[in-house]
């Protein structure tokens, strides 16, 4: 309770402390240790689970409420492995790519898509986004720190093309994407943001593939594809990782590189920026 009451904590976050707490009873802090929690791992995730759906179900959740009561005496500090994620191959897509997914997406999903790859949002955040948070005069959306993995308040400048497509939308009150019956997208207890456009984002891959081969690709390929297009035209990792909400610039390298050299007119193309803007859009954010 105590760490929860220090900062604003998400759904998905007090969902998965509500089910370490349900596994691990009533255990005491000192208790809490590595194999206690290898053992709650077994309990709350299939024996299948990713090591990156292990860290930020079990560890990540328990290290931070251990770290919060050692700075206030309770226990000692910890030490927790952290799962091992394998490096795997980071996805994304071209520009022309990315325009025909656009192209097949359904109509309510079209402004969702724009957004996400003129921003490099996550879906959590795009979803819970609401319209006083978006400055149209401004060119820039606001996500706060209960709405981001970092915790951390972000500010994403919003390109040309993202400023026309959010214009078109209805409303202008509560959330700014909603379903196809005009209601905001809502969050599971136990799962949180994920599998609201489940069924819209396969028929847009299905429909796209038939122009183009983009082949299994997920919603958050297309932040993975916003990096790698920030990077081809700007060359700056430092200003990738603050952009995007990284934490370090570990997690921003492997997007240097990524796209293959002679997509930059293609991607201010999507982007719907001058060549002279690519410079000017960051030194004035």
């Amino acid at each position: 309770m105590s760490y929860l009451a220090t900062a604003p904590r998400s759904a998905g976050d007090k969902a998965r402390l509500n089910r370490i707490l349900r596994a691990l009873g009533t255990a005491r802090l000192a208790d809490i240790d590595q194999g206690m929690i290898d053992r709650v791992r077994a309990k709350v995730l299939r024996p299948d689970a990713a090591p990156a759906t292990a860290a930020r179900g079990v560890v990540i959740p328990i290290r931070a409420v251990l770290r919060h009561a050692a700075r206030r005496g309770w226990c000692d500090l910890p030490f927790v492995e952290t799962p091992r994620q394998p490096q795997g191959r980071t996805r994304f897509l071209l520009p022309a790519e990315a325009e025909q997914l656009v192209k097949a997406a359904a109509p309510h999903l079209k402004g969702l898509l724009i957004f996400l790859l003129c921003t490099g949002a996550r879906l959590s955040e795009a979803l819970g986004l609401e319209w006083r948070d978006v400055d149209l005069q401004g060119a820039r959306a606001i996500f706060w720190a209960d709405q981001t993995k970092s915790r951390r308040r972000r500010t994403a400048r919003l390109p040309a093309r993202a400023l026309v497509s959010l214009a078109a939308l209805p409303g202008r009150d509560g959330h700014v994407f909603r379903t196809p019956l005009g209601e905001p997208y809502r969050t599971s207890r136990e799962r949180g943001y994920g599998g609201q456009i489940k069924t819209a984002w396969r028929g847009a891959l299905r429909r796209a593939d038939k122009s183009v081969q983009i082949g299994t690709f997920t919603p958050h390929d297309l932040r993975h594809t916003w990096a790698s297009w920030h990077y081809a035209l700007h060359h700056d990792i430092l200003a990738l990782k603050a952009e995007g909400g990284w934490s370090s610039v570990e997690l921003v390298e492997r997007y240097a590189h990524l796209l293959p050299a002679g997509h930059e007119a293609e991607i201010r193309a999507f982007w719907h920026v001058a060549d002279t803007d690519a410079g000017s859009d960051r030194a004035s954010a």
